[in-house]
């Protein structure tokens, strides 16, 4: 039973999809401060960027991430 289980958790981590990178856009309005987030999958490392939605004026700013072990 053991060997069983060993096969089935080794199994379903070699069917895993591999992770994809994001990037986390989050929407500033400058009159409200009401923030809006939209992720999307792209190549690359992952990224955190910080928009000013119209009529804000300044671009994107990209903040550090912080990686956990």
């Amino acid at each position: 039973m053991r060997v069983l289980r060993v096969a089935l958790v080794i199994a379903a981590i070699a069917a895993a999809p591999g992770a994809q990178a994001a990037t986390v856009v989050v929407f500033v309005n400058p009159m409200t401060l009401d923030k809006h987030t939209e992720v999307f999958n792209t190549p690359g490392p992952d990224r955190f960027l910080m928009c000013m939605q119209p009529p804000g004026m300044t671009g994107c700013t990209e903040l550090p991430i912080r990686r956990r072990r």
